[in-house]
């Protein structure tokens, strides 16, 4: 009994520890659920919640619009409308229900029963027709007469013929009743549809708040094709599901959100250019596509290197797929970037894609000598801002020994140029000279102290507006990726006020650097000294440069270093020298003797945005966080922040601003080995290539120091009260030079240059333009101007004499009088030359006949402000009749046949 009683107990025993492990089993059960569903929805699927908060934000905006619209249907005049169109859908309907309506629906149906009756006679008909025919093949297959079966044959297709006629009648008849119905019923139809019309967008409204509503959650995703490659450079197949949290990405409507509920920033033009289906978003953004978590999404993870570009950066993905093209108006730091590089010369040193036959942008120092003061020379070595304080020249920090001894090498190596001594005679008149600097276009490119800018002219562009704030340089490892201040964008450089203009050197000490004769003979002829150089020939006659350089001579002194010569003729200065330019790379900007075939000092950027931050030297620069962001900053900001005891940075100091560093860092970070498919690339196109490579010719000459070109430029206006001295816009408006003079002219004009404008002081300048450069140029201006490129014949038919006898009587004192203000050949106007035009004579070679008659019926809204007046509408009334187009006609047939016997 007592064993069975211990048996019992610990069976007791057992189902109760049973049941509590049970319990405890149920309950660890019922928490994992819980966490396992909490997981799920929130944990593991962040979107879900995103999209709810879209969908309901969606869906109040729906909701106000839905009010609103319905607010617009019951105000007074919305109920007005509304009961005036059903009173006409009412009577419309009582018309149709009408007697008139009856009855024409009768008349239509009976109609329509005797189209069919005789119809049914006419395929009766056909039948018999056709048993006919079978005894008339009967007949002749059996070789008997059929005459009978013919003549019953001929008798049916009688009746047919003359059936067919009452039906073609009598279904116009049929066609008639019908259209008299229709009438009826279109009018119920029209005014049924307005109804419809106005309340659309209620019910539209109303169906989309239903399809919120029921809408569910799901992962949004594109499979994107060949777009990205693996590490052996082979097209594969990405996700990008960006669009499960930005769900307004290609949506209007959501512009002025918060992310990731905001439409994507232009576009119509982004997008519309890029769908989506095709491109994804990481080939733009990068990040991470296939994540569905916010930070992996961003490619803010561990072990992730293509991070979410942010702010300015994104527009470094546009050198992906437009490698060619070197501006972007969407992108206009990185356009800004490019052009900097491109000015500054970072290719000298750096091997850069893009820039393999960009030519040096320093002077050439082979005839240094023959140029410059000695003692200048190595004040400018040692700190080129202390001459010119908007030098591209950068701070090498050398010191005053180094930079004895570079100078000692370029002036040993110099060529020698003896036919120069002696070429300047100092009697010429510093007054004359200041007058020829002033007028025939120095001012364009150069600034000079003393030739003071007058107030601008009406219609010339104002200058840049300065920058919304100041930003002062950040402290170190203050710089993140995350920078999202925006840069305004400004696809073109707007004309420099006069004291901001820096295309060419300022001359205002100018005396002190360079000697008489080298530059009697470099305003002579730039090109003798370098054929590649900007610099144009105004083709000063000898009179006018010797006053032009004494003038120049007059600007500033010589300010002799004691023992300077001495020192730079030492051999071991000279050798010391070469080593220096040797280690600093001068050659990559410069020409100089002995470093013809030497390589780039520098590493090659080609793929620097992609470098990691092992290959990164921050030297003992604790204070720069470490990123790829601070570290570019920093390097171009101040180079010597990396250097320590062993190891030196050879990179010199440009003075930067910290917006200018931004921007070379935003086009720094374009630079990558990444190249997609050929099936993404775009290349340009002839327009598009036509337009950039004159735009950089442009750039290139300065061309917008004197002319107004594509809205922008013409500062040398400011230095002429007189607005009729000034060079003429070219691009501007309806104003194109390329629809207005031919091709062929405008590239022989541009390789040698003739006067056209007698009157101006401005002297078009020969710039020595190769036949590349002038093609460029006249393609570029045609393509402006909508013209056929390259080039087109103007055929000038036989002149018709009635037209040739207007034109010259038109043109006559008797009529307009054009040669009082325009130059005739070598014949020059009767007017005061305030009021001169352009030469004539050249008219049939240089001008579009259609250019003509659109200039001469409406001068001012060709180029507003021009002195040219307008004779039409109001052409006399006792030529050709009165008729203006003739009139206009028999002006340009004269012109295009002026000088001709």
């Amino acid at each position: 009994m007592q064993s069975w009683r211990g048996w019992r107990t610990r069976k007791l025993a057992e189902q109760r520890s049973l049941r509590v492990l049970f319990f405890v089993a149920s309950m660890l059960f019922v928490l994992v659920a819980v966490w396992a569903v909490w997981n799920e929805t929130k944990t593991r699927r962040p979107w879900k919640a995103y999209q709810q908060q879209f969908n309901q934000m969606e869906y109040e905006q729906a909701a106000r619009e839905l009010t609103a619209e319905r607010s617009r249907l019951n105000a007074p005049e919305s109920l007005a409308a509304i009961a005036e169109l059903r009173e006409e859908l009412k009577a419309a309907r009582a018309r149709l229900a009408g007697p008139e309506a009856v009855k024409a629906q009768q008349l239509l149906t009976q109609r329509e029963t005797e189209y069919a009756e005789l119809n049914t006679k006419i395929q009766f008909l056909k039948s018999e027709r056709d048993e006919a025919l079978y005894w008339v093949d009967h007949a002749i297959q059996s070789k008997q007469d059929s005459t009978q079966p013919r003549a019953k044959v001929a008798a049916i297709e009688k009746q047919l013929r003359e059936l067919g006629a009452q039906a073609e009648k009598l279904n116009a008849r049929v066609e008639d009743a019908r259209a008299a119905v229709k009438q009826f019923r279109a009018a119920v139809d029209t005014v049924q549809g307005r109804i419809e019309e106005f309340n659309a967008p209620l019910a539209t409204l109303e169906r989309r708040l239903e399809a919120i509503r029921v809408r569910v959650p799901e992962i949004k995703q594109v499979v994107i094709e060949g777009l990205a490659t693996n590490e052996f450079k082979e097209p594969i197949v990405t996700v990008d599901r960006c669009a499960t949290c930005h769900l307004a990405i290609d949506r209007p409507g959501f512009e002025q959100v918060k992310q990731p509920f905001r439409t994507h920033s232009s576009r119509d033009v982004l997008l519309g250019n890029h769908h989506v289906a095709r491109f994804g978003c990481t080939a733009c953004h990068q990040g991470q596509g296939p994540a569905l978590d916010v930070e992996a999404a961003h490619g803010e993870a561990p072990h992730w290197d293509r991070p979410l570009l942010r702010g300015d950066f994104v527009q470094t993905s546009c050198r992906k797929c437009h490698a060619d093209k070197k501006e972007f108006a969407l992108a206009p730091v990185y356009s800004r970037g490019r052009q900097m590089v491109e000015d500054l010369g970072c290719f000298g040193c750096h091997t850069i894609a893009g820039f393999e036959k960009a030519q040096k942008v320093g002077p050439d120092l082979t005839r240094i000598a023959n140029k410059v003061d000695p003692s200048w020379l190595v004040r400018w070595i040692q700190k080129p801002k202390g001459y010119l304080p908007k030098t591209k020249m950068p701070h090498f920090e050398l010191s005053g020994d180094d930079a004895l001894s570079i100078a000692a090498y370029l002036l040993r190596t110099s060529q020698a140029m003896p036919e120069l001594r002696g070429v300047f005679k100092a009697s010429a008149s510093t007054e004359r000279g200041k007058e020829i600097v002033s007028a025939v276009g120095c001012l364009g490119c150069h600034r000079i102290p003393g030739i003071e800018a007058k107030a601008p002219p009406d219609g010339t562009p104002s200058p840049a507006s300065p920058p919304d704030t100041e930003r002062e340089a950040p402290a170190p490892g203050a710089e993140t990726a995350s920078e999202k201040k925006p840069v305004k964008a400004r696809p073109f450089a707007p004309p420099p006020v006069p004291g901001n203009q820096d295309f060419a050197p300022d001359l205002s000490r100018v005396a002190g650097k360079v000697n008489a004769d080298w530059l009697f003979a470099w305003v002579k002829n730039p090109k003798q000294f370098r054929p590649t150089t900007r610099m144009p020939n105004l083709r000063l006659s000898d009179e006018e440069a010797r006053a032009v350089t004494a003038f120049l001579m007059t600007l500033g002194r010589k300010q002799p270093i004691a023992g300077v010569e001495r020192e730079v003729s030492k051999t071991e200065r000279v050798a010391a020298g070469e080593h220096l330019i040797r280690k600093r790379g001068c050659f990559g900007c410069h020409d100089i003797k002995g470093f013809e075939t030497s390589d780039k000092i520098a590493p090659d950027l080609s793929n620097f945005s992609q470098k990691r931050l092992l290959e990164l030297f921050f030297g003992e620069a604790v204070q720069v966080k470490q990123t790829w962001q601070d570290y570019t900053f920093w390097k171009l900001k101040n180079p010597q922040i990396y250097a320590t005891e062993r190891v030196e940075q050879l990179m010199p100091n440009f003075g930067f601003t910290d917006d200018e560093v931004k921007t070379l860092r935003v086009y720094l970070k374009s630079l990558s080995a990444e190249r997609v498919q050929p099936q993404f690339q775009r290349g340009l196109s002839d327009e598009e290539l036509a337009i950039q490579s004159g735009r950089t010719l442009v750039q290139r000459y300065n061309c917008n120091g004197c002319h107004v070109i594509e809205g922008q430029g013409g500062a040398i206006a400011t230095f002429y009260a007189n607005e009729t001295r000034v060079p003429p816009p070219l691009e501007v408006g309806m104003m194109h030079e390329g629809e207005k003079v031919q091709a062929t002219w405008l590239y022989q004009f541009l390789g040698r240059p003739i006067p056209l404008r007698p009157w101006l002081d401005v002297r078009m300048p020969t710039f020595g333009l190769n036949i590349e450069e002038s093609t460029a140029l006249t393609k570029y201006f045609a393509v402006m101007g909508k013209q056929q490129v390259p080039y087109e014949y103007v055929s000038l038919g036989e002149p018709s004499h009635e037209l040739m006898e207007a034109g010259r009587i038109l043109m006559s004192k008797d009529y307009f009088d054009c040669f009082t203000c325009h130059q005739q050949g070598d014949k020059k106007p009767e007017g005061p030359p305030e009021n001169w035009a352009p030469d004539l004579g050249l008219a049939k070679r240089r001008l579009r006949p259609i250019w003509i008659g659109k200039w001469l019926k409406d001068p001012q809204k060709v180029q507003p402000g021009t002195k040219m007046p307008s004779y039409y509408p109001g052409g006399p009334d006792d030529i050709l009749g009165g008729n203006e187009d003739r009139q206009i006609q028999a002006i340009i047939e004269y012109l295009m046949h002026l000088g001709e016997d």
